[in-house]
């Protein structure tokens, strides 16, 4: 294919991505999927270890329905929940952190009580577990991974949404437990799913003069 075909196929995939929020009951074909988190087998990885590249990155994959999605999905709302105890308790005592804090606050409140929509519908919730160790660079190799699913999400047209709340039970034993993961790892999580057939399909347009200084 000729090398301007392909920067415009890329340029396009890149404009057009963007979180979706909503989805349909289907599921996307299997052959599909494999190849969108193969992409993030490929994704750099941000630092040498040692490890066999299976040992630092895992990816896990939850399919809507089933026992585990189900008991995932609880996991993380029962630690939102604490964590929007906490943060209400925090902007009782501190008043003055509300400009700040404010926003966060009502969305975990929300979200712990009714769940987090596109968790509640997509047909699977992806995890990646990222190898912690020194630097700490295991959230950089998690964002690397995660831009190539959402990146290969786009140009097969599925939706795909992050569900970055997913990071907070990295410490979790029940949740590690769940997904038979030893200790040690970072985690971060997204969704992916076929968004309704009415989706509008948005292509973002940016002034690159008002973003990018040549020096």
């Amino acid at each position: 294919m000729n090398k301007d075909i392909l920067v415009e196929s890329l340029e396009n995939v890149i404009h057009s991505r963007k979180s979706t929020r909503t989805y349909s009951t289907e599921f996307p074909n299997e052959e599909v999927m494999k190849k969108i988190i193969q992409s993030a087998i490929y994704a750099p990885y941000s630092r040498a270890t040692g490890l066999p590249y299976q040992e630092i990155r895992k990816v896990f994959i939850l399919s809507q329905h089933t026992e585990k999605f189900e008991i995932a999905k609880e996991i993380l709302l029962s630690e939102m929940r604490k964590i929007s105890v906490n943060v209400n308790r925090l902007l009782f005592c501190l008043p003055f952190l509300r400009k700040k804090m404010g926003q966060f606050a009502t969305k975990i409140t929300t979200q712990s009580k009714f769940g987090i929509p596109s968790l509640n519908d997509a047909a699977y919730y992806v995890i990646i577990a990222e190898k912690k160790g020194f630097p700490l660079m295991a959230k950089q190799s998690i964002a690397y991974a995660m831009e190539n699913i959402w990146l290969s999400s786009t140009a097969a047209g599925l939706g795909f949404q992050l569900i970055t709340e997913t990071g907070i039970l990295s410490d979790s034993k029940k949740f590690r437990e769940l997904l038979g993961l030893p200790k040690g790892y970072q985690l971060d999580g997204c969704v992916i799913g076929i968004p309704p057939k009415n989706a509008a399909t948005e292509i973002k347009q940016f002034d690159f003069d008002k973003f990018v200084t040549w020096l």
